[in-house]
């Protein structure tokens, strides 16, 4: 995703940890707040915050630049799942989000209260136990605030795609329990939202592809051995172009496109690994007593897509081929062609 909560890490361990800010002059803040960039929901959201005020400037802050990066992270979220291309993608994509990121940022996150001590009883005014240290009760606000938003970002992915998660959704009674071992607070600081003017954003209509796969050699190949005839079976071989083009790896004159967010390159490579071992290439060379090796094959790949695919070949593991499965879920139909 282009947005990984990012801001969350750096305020629990970096630059951004509230104990290494608190003791900062008011002014400095103020400023701060004035660069903030305001960010915008592009969905209705499910959920809102419903957190004490903010009644300094520390704290006036860190609950925007805190609420920017949340909605920045909904909004690339939902635009992930417009873009995935399968049902299987769009569960993968929900279960690393609720069981990866941010369950790995509750954990974190309920260490992080516990070793430093704090509780909501620090910054609440009306409580016997308020900090009269105020720093103490900044950082536990920021810190709790952190908390509040997590479990939003939680609840709202689950409930927002509910008939795709592999597990029965939590109540964020036990998302308290489960992570905090606490009780729900009363009343809840996550509420249903109220309805907000979203942006307008019209859909690109996609054009009806006019690829035609090549069905002969189309790059200087480097190995006079080898060549396009070394296919067992061409239509076959013909329609897994065809998907490469579809999903966004080659373009329409065959040559790869660069797309780090979505790991080109490793996908290539997975595709590579599992069309030799479905042999759709002949390995024994006619007329010759060479015998046609894996890298061989993936030299004459990389050159027909003018690409270089070698680390990536050479490095995969299962786990990345099993992920480009998910990715590109027409490869698990990729049968042996003899």
């Amino acid at each position: 995703m282009k947005n990984s909560l990012d801001l969350f890490n750096d305020i629990l361990f970096l630059n951004f940890r509230p104990w290494l800010m608190s003791k900062e002059p008011d002014f400095k803040f103020k400023q701060l707040l004035k660069d903030v960039k305001k960010e915008y929901y592009v969905n209705q959201p499910k959920y809102e915050i419903a957190f004490v005020k903010p009644l300094s400037s520390i704290r006036k802050y860190y609950c925007a630049i805190i609420e920017a990066e949340s909605i920045r992270f909904l909004n690339d979220f939902h635009s992930e799942i417009k873009s995935a291309l399968s049902d299987s993608e769009i569960s993968y994509l929900i279960h690393h989000a609720l069981n990866k990121k941010l369950s790995q940022l509750f954990k974190d996150i309920a260490k992080l209260i516990v070793e430093r001590k704090y509780s909501t009883d620090q910054f609440d005014l009306g409580s016997n136990n308020f900090s009269k240290d105020k720093c103490i009760a900044d950082e536990s606000y920021i810190l709790h605030l952190v908390k509040c938003h997590v479990v939003r970002l939680f609840v709202e992915i689950q409930d927002s795609y509910s008939e795709f998660l592999n597990e029965e959704i939590m109540s964020q009674e036990e998302v308290y329990y489960k992570y905090f071992n606490e009780q729900l607070p009363n009343p809840s600081l996550v509420m249903p939202s109220k309805k907000i003017e979203t942006p307008i954003v019209k859909k690109k209509i996609k054009e009806k592809s006019s690829f035609e796969p090549i069905r002969r050699d189309i790059q200087p190949i480097g190995y006079s051995l080898i060549d396009y005839d070394m296919i067992l079976d061409k239509d076959a071989f013909a329609k897994v172009e065809c998907n490469l083009y579809d999903f966004g790896i080659i373009d329409i004159e065959s040559c790869f496109i660069k797309n780090r967010k979505q790991s080109n390159n490793i996908l290539l490579a997975a595709v590579y690994k599992i069309l030799i071992e479905n042999n759709y290439f002949r390995k024994n060379i006619i007329g010759k007593s060479k015998i046609c090796t894996d890298i061989d094959l993936r030299k004459y790949l990389d050159a027909r897509y003018s690409v270089d695919t070698s680390q990536q070949f050479r490095k995969i593991k299962k786990e990345q081929i099993d992920d480009a499965k998910v990715k590109l879920p027409w490869l698990d139909k990729i049968y042996s062609i003899r």
